[in-house]
């Protein structure tokens, strides 16, 4: 249960952060027009989905049998 919360809060926090920064990226929302600050931006948008990536591959892992369950109750009814 503890390991969920913190996994849920690692994804939300690193997908919040990758769309607001995308949508800064794609909206050219940089405070100044400073072309560093566009840098660290990018930076922050690529990292935060490489966290959220690997928080999804986690998040899949630890519920495998749950979703095991749900696609042969969907898929396999009788």
């Amino acid at each position: 249960m503890r390991r969920n919360f913190f996994l849920d809060l690692i994804l939300f926090v690193s997908g919040l952060i990758c769309i607001v920064t995308g949508i800064m990226l794609d909206f050219h929302l940089m405070p100044g027009g400073d072309f560093s600050i566009r840098r660290v931006v990018k930076d922050f948008h690529v990292y935060s989905g490489y966290i959220m990536a690997v928080g999804f591959i986690f998040h899949i892992a630890w519920h495998g049998s749950w979703i095991k369950a749900a696609a042969k109750q969907l898929f396999f009814k009788k």
